[in-house]
Formats: structure tokens, sequence, C-alpha cells
């Protein structure tokens, strides 16, 4: 149990510490919108972005959902905004689909083949969200569902 609280602490009240230590930019990420159509997602000059893989059929995805839609209303478009990426495999009318159920009131894509995750570092579980600051530099990655307290303390130290 307390490996367990360690292991909690460490990912996420730290995120992953390499990636804290040593910024590095963030790539532009090929995706596909729900249609089909091919589109890219960049850092944004000024303004913070979380990048969220997730998966449809997901458990941890769906469990931290509300608190990604909570953040969007605090924050979205006040120097922040949030990109959820369907990783591949997903279908467009499951992502629909958890669209409307859950609410989500962020831009949600479909992964490209591996390019966007391999752009990123690898994502081999999700969810996997990547923080990214104003100068599009990858400061926070964490693994997991992320709990509202954890993103909103992150964010403002980010911010500071």
């Amino acid at each position: 149990m307390v490996l367990l609280a360690g292991v909690y602490a460490v990912t996420q009240w730290r995120g992953s510490s390499a990636d804290i230590a040593v910024p590095r930019q963030m790539p532009v990420l090929a995706v596909r919108t729900l249609g089909g159509q091919t589109a890219e997602i960049s850092a944004a000059p000024d303004k913070m972005l979380l990048i969220n893989f997730w998966a449809p059929d997901c458990p941890p995805c769906l469990a931290e959902t509300p608190a990604l839609v909570q953040l969007q209303r605090w924050f979205g478009g006040k120097g922040f905004s949030i990109v959820g990426i369907a990783v591949d495999g997903s279908k467009s009318s499951a992502v629909r689909a958890r669209i409307r159920q859950l609410g989500i009131n962020y831009p949600v894509y479909l992964a490209s083949g591996q390019g966007a995750s391999q752009a990123l570092g690898g994502v081999l579980l999700t969810p996997t969200s990547l923080l990214i600051n104003e100068k599009g530099q990858i400061v926070g990655r964490y693994v997991g569902a992320i709990a509202l307290p954890v993103i909103v303390w992150n964010l403002f130290w980010t911010w500071v």
C-alpha cells in the first residue's frame, strides 16, 4: 500500500522528473479529425496546452474525463486549452459517442498511426497526458488518470 502511494505521489504530483528537468520542444503532431481529414496540433505562443491520450473503452480515461471537462470550463480560452487524442485503433463513432456521453468540451482527434505518440516519446498506457508551457516546452508527463487538484497544482506552478 505504501509503495502504491509513493508511485502515485511521484507520478501525479511531480510528473516525470526527466520531462520537468529538461524541457524539450513539442513537435507538430499529425492527427486525424473525427471526419477523417488530416490535421496538425502544435504549441501556440503564450498558451499552455494539455494533450490527453485516451481511449473510448478505457475505464481510467473515462474516470478522469469529468476533471478535464471541468478544467477546460475553468481555464479554457484563458491562456490554456486541452486537446484529446484517441489512441490508434479507436473508432470515430465510439469517440463521438463518448464525447456526447461525457460532455467533452475540448477538441478531440484520432491518432494517425503511432506518429503523434512516437513524436512525444511514446505513449504506452492510457490515459497519458503531457503539459506544454507557453514556450512550447513539454514540462510534465502524467501516466494514469489525473485528479483535478493535481493538474490545477501543476498548472499553478507552471504559470508562476
